[in-house]
């Protein structure tokens, strides 16, 4: 797609990509583990609900970022700016999909300049790179700053080429007593699911989240899967879809994920996304969810966790509740295409331009207030 004027100008204005990370004054995995997690505890980014669900898995956690982090940066880097006296901010990022990026625990010690430098340096190298097909963040809505930034950044970068979608997050006890719906049949999924796996998670989460996924060119994440090995990690996804007894239409889906623990902190390398179709009526969900999260359960069997991390929607929460799930929290899930970074860059940009004009602003009250008296 050729890009607009607007958009030409921005790609100009970045440095070339062997220069890009000296440019913002970023460093690439330039911390150790141990001192990425201390950096964590010190933002206050361990809050105490998260805390309590990653402190028994603290080693594990800690052995499998060294380990992603061995692989430079193919699977995980950390970037950082700033100092010790100005403060320090950091941004890690990690393979999701083969062609797709997450970013997430965007942390900072009150220093948005070096903020901006992580954020603008990740967005501008892998516009350079130019193969990454998306780019994901996870934030809770409650949480106002990334829901000023990634929130909002849609109204910039056009639905077409990114979405913000809210969600529901359970805790589903691994071990909770499934039935199986009689008029529901379960299917494991094969490449002849490829169209009905695409529709029913097109009308449930929109063509963004099909493509940034890679649900249609690589649906059991093999690709991505034989990175992860070399490093002596697996990363895997597995999908069941739900139909009508004598239909061919799907009713649902669930996507299970595997990966290594605690590489995002609430466990999402890890989720089961639940999908239902949105006309599915009301008194057929509760069979549906039991089906689908009944036969997920056997992707489950090795995980760490006492509960299975659960994303879905409003329709399917009362029966997730009504089987035993605990509702945690909502959660946003912000993703942008290959073809909109360059917006999104300068969305980045734009905030964070406007909050250093405010920050300057009120530094310098006092001496204004001091010249006027």
């Amino acid at each position: 797609m050729p890009l607009d004027a607007l958009d030409q100008k921005t790609l100009n204005s970045l440095p070339r990509l062997s220069e890009v990370y000296d440019a913002y004054g970023v460093q690439v995995n330039a911390l150790s583990v141990n001192e990425i997690f201390a950096l964590y505890e010190r933002t206050g980014f361990l809050y105490p609900d998260k805390a309590a669900r990653l402190l028994p898995h603290l080693g594990q956690v800690r052995e499998n970022w060294r380990r992603m982090l061995r692989g430079g940066d193919s699977l995980l880097y950390v970037l950082t700016a700033g100092d010790k006296k100005r403060g320090l901010a950091s941004i890690a990022v990690w393979r999701t999909t083969h062609y797709g990026w997450t970013s997430q625990h965007l942390v900072s010690e009150n220093n948005p300049v070096a903020s901006r430098a992580v954020m603008l340096a990740g967005t501008a190298a892998s516009i350079l790179r130019g193969v990454d097909d998306s780019l994901q963040n996870w934030f809770r809505p409650e949480n106002r700053f990334p829901s000023r930034v990634f929130g909002s950044m849609v109204q910039t970068i056009g639905q077409s080429l990114s979405s913000v979608q809210r969600h529901m997050y359970f805790a589903l006890p691994r071990k909770a007593s499934l039935p199986s719906g009689e008029k529901v049949r379960i299917v494991p999924y094969d490449p002849s699911h490829e169209e009905a796996l695409a529709l029913i998670a097109s009308v449930a989460r929109g063509s963004i989240y099909v493509a940034a996924e890679q649900l249609t060119t690589d649906p059991e994440l093999t690709e991505v899967d034989q990175l992860y090995r070399e490093v002596g990690l697996r990363r895997s996804r597995r999908v069941w879809l739900a139909y009508r007894e004598y239909k061919d239409e799907p009713i649902g889906a669930v996507i299970a994920y595997r990966g290594p623990l605690g590489l995002n902190f609430s466990y999402i390398e890890n989720r089961c996304d639940l999908l239902l179709h949105p006309t599915l009526p009301e008194g057929d969900v509760l069979d549906v969810v039991s089906s689908l999260l009944r036969a997920s359960a056997s992707a489950y069997e090795d995980f760490e966790l006492d509960a299975i991390p659960v994303i879905a929607e409003e329709i399917a929460a009362p029966a997730l509740i009504q089987l035993g799930a605990e509702f945690l929290r909502h959660y946003c899930q912000g993703t942008c295409l290959q073809e909109g970074q360059l917006r999104f860059y300068r969305h980045v940009d734009g905030f964070y331009s406007r909050l250093l004009a405010r920050v300057e602003k009120h530094a310098m009250q006092p001496s204004l207030i001091g010249q006027e008296h």
